[in-house]
């Protein structure tokens, strides 16, 4: 069986992954997303532990995330869409070493089984206000980071919970077919939201459909990370991009992710893990 490597043509891959080639980046910029929740066990979920073992063979990114509140090195935890979620939450940034960060509600306009609002931004300002009433010591909110980015829920919400001061970074995915297209829509929403440093917090180039991908679309995925983030090195407002994913997805069909993903189902590196690390940025 050949090496997911050998998909690409040789001479491709070589300038694909010649370090003169890849993006540089400045300390932080770089981080990824993992898919599949790391809390709970069975068919497409892993183990934080588990994804931190991923995360080891990533050397070039700063930070990861999942869909989880859940604390592991390098990893920046997500605030959960219910009370009880809240509550922890309180107890991390309260406590005498807090994370750096929070990511806040992950995609609250949308639930992807029902097709309806998961949370009204009524409902979201009313469950996130003991968390932003809470003395936290150190740690920074990211702000709730909707399906789609340019509808009414945040401003909505902002208006409903006057707590738009309260975060430090807005956050916003970002799936397009071409580099060009992304950046219009990142820059269509800082236009909106340009009073707080930008953290794209999923981003990678869509797919027309499903198929295994093929020499052409890794060498264009691959064309489309190094792009971004040497895109992102040149604007001074994107403070992290999260690149999704750092995993394939296995349960189901997502086109957002098709040819994105860094390490295949078993775990193996796909010929876009070398371009990933070939991105210089500090760990510091």
């Amino acid at each position: 069986m050949k090496s997911p490597t050998s998909l690409l043509p040789i001479a491709i891959y070589g300038i694909l992954t010649a370090p003169g080639v890849a993006a540089k980046c400045s300390a932080g910029l770089v981080n990824i997303v993992f898919n599949g929740p790391g809390d709970k066990i069975g068919p497409g979920s892993h183990p934080d532990s588990q994804l931190f073992s991923w995360f080891s063979k990533m050397p070039a990114a700063k930070n990861w995330i999942t869909f989880n509140e859940h604390e592991y090195e390098k990893k920046i935890p997500m605030l959960g869409d219910n009370k009880d979620a809240v509550q922890e939450a309180i107890k991390m940034v309260t406590r005498a070493n807090p994370p750096e960060f929070l990511l806040t509600f992950n995609e609250p306009d949308w639930d992807y089984k029902t097709g309806k609002t998961k949370l009204t931004p009524q409902a979201a300002a009313e469950l996130i206000e003991p968390l932003l009433n809470a003395t936290a010591k150190h740690t920074k909110f990211i702000a709730p980071v909707p399906a789609f980015q340019m509808s009414n829920w945040l401003p909505e919400f902002y208006e409903k919970c006057k707590c738009r001061d309260r975060f430090y970074a807005h956050s916003v995915h970002i799936y397009n077919h071409t580099i060009d297209d992304a950046k219009t829509a990142i820059n269509t929403f800082h236009n909106k939201y340009n009073d707080k440093p930008l953290w794209i917090t999923e981003i990678a180039p869509r797919q027309l459909n499903c198929d295994a991908p093929t020499s052409s679309s890794w060498a264009s995925s691959t064309e489309f990370m190094n792009e971004l983030f040497a895109w992102g090195q040149s604007i001074e407002w994107i403070e992290k991009i999260f690149w999704n994913s750092g995993n394939k997805i296995v349960t189901h069909c997502d086109t957002n992710v098709g040819a994105s993903y860094l390490l295949d189902g078993n775990g193996n590196p796909t010929p876009l893990l070398a371009p990933f690390n070939n991105l210089t940025c500090s760990q510091t």
